[in-house]
């Protein structure tokens, strides 16, 4: 599989998600990452590389969230 290949396959699901859709998925990963973060605050971890994976998919998420709230808009709308 080539990165086009992904490309496409990303845009045609994209394609196939209502702006409402995307801004409530969007919206439930931020809250979902955040949750992981704060995870991270307030409960004691003694292994340093689930704190890392935690940390990293908590932020992964949100970033993930963020792009699909983002593009949750019309796209025929001038800028």
């Amino acid at each position: 599989m080539q990165l086009s290949d992904v490309g496409r396959r990303v845009r045609e699901v994209d394609d196939s998600l209502s702006e409402q859709q995307k801004f409530r998925g969007g919206g439930l990963l931020i809250l979902g990452g955040a949750a992981l973060v704060a995870l991270l605050a307030f409960v004691p971890l003694d292994s340093v590389s689930l704190q890392a994976i935690l940390a990293t998919m908590g932020v992964a998420m949100m970033v993930v969230g963020t792009l699909s709230v983002g593009t949750s808009g019309r796209r025929e709308r001038p800028v």
